[in-house]
């Protein structure tokens, strides 16, 4: 939410001070609006966030095809070299390179909502795609105007779409935002089922979807930490590296989970040749 608010500041810098109390605004409505359930908006999510990553896509495929030298990128020695000769600060930078592939696992926790075939097609088909092009996009512009690295994404753009990028953006970055919050619901019900939390307050907010639900407490955490977050780091810089550690800590963890379940056998216990 900061990074979308952030690309005022390039249409009128006066607006700077206001960038954090803009994101809160719109965070403690966002959070208020859980418990009247997202049924009647929801049908605008798809639509919204297709134009979303058509629009990023398009100016990647136009520096790319400036600058096709960013494609060698793909190569992993590159990445490989990086981290062997730049020590402590390599993990921090692997850390933020999470950022390009992070949301991911956010889809899968609402794997019960849509299925497995519709996330894979969305993910395989366009989000990747996207994201991908945007990127090398990205690095291209740099590369070509080094100046641009200050916002490489909404400088990409030109002036007269500035301002319809930062309101687009603000929308994906809710309707993503949703997504995250309605994962959390999903996970605590989960894990609440499973005796791994205690009994909480579960209200459903649709009548024919039983995925549509909204907790109270776990909505009220979320909106205080989130807060916090964005009173104590104030720009999407700063929350960056810090994210990417924490997107790389979980994926790590989730991992060697699974590999308890995967070699665990049907009785929850190891087998003798894992042992």
């Amino acid at each position: 939410m900061l990074s979308a608010i952030e690309g005022l500041k390039l249409a009128t810098p006066k607006i700077e001070p206001y960038v954090v109390p803009i994101t809160i605004v719109i965070l403690v409505a966002l959070f208020l609006a859980q418990s009247k359930g997202t049924a009647k908006v929801s049908a605008l999510f798809g639509p919204i966030m297709t134009v979303w990553f058509v629009a990023i896509a398009l100016p990647g495929v136009y520096y790319i095809a400036v600058n096709p030298g960013i494609l060698a990128a793909v190569n992993p020695v590159y990445g490989i070299n990086f981290l062997l000769s730049h020590g402590k600060i390599a993990f921090a930078t692997l850390g933020a390179v999470f950022l390009a592939v992070t949301g991911a696992e956010a889809l899968y926790a609402d794997l019960g909502h849509f299925g497995k075939r519709p996330i894979q097609l969305a993910w395989v088909a366009l989000v990747l795609p996207s994201l991908a092009i945007n990127y090398f996009g990205q690095g291209a512009m740099v590369l070509a105007y080094p100046r641009g690295i200050e916002n490489p994404f909404f400088l990409m753009y030109p002036d007269w779409a500035l301002l319809p990028m930062v309101a687009l953006a603000t929308a994906a970055t809710i309707i993503a935002s949703q997504a995250v919050i309605t994962g959390a619901y999903s996970i605590t019900r989960q894990a609440i089922q499973l005796g791994l939390l205690p009994r909480l307050e579960i209200r459903h907010t649709s009548e024919t979807l039983e995925g549509q639900i909204y907790l109270p407490r776990v909505n009220s955490v979320l909106l205080l930490a989130v807060v916090l977050l964005v009173g104590l780091f104030r720009s999407s810089d700063a929350l960056a590296g810090a994210y990417g550690i924490a997107v790389s800590g979980t994926m790590l963890v989730t991992a060697l989970m699974a590999f308890i379940v995967i070699c665990a056998d049907g009785s929850g216990r190891w087998p003798e040749l894992v042992r």
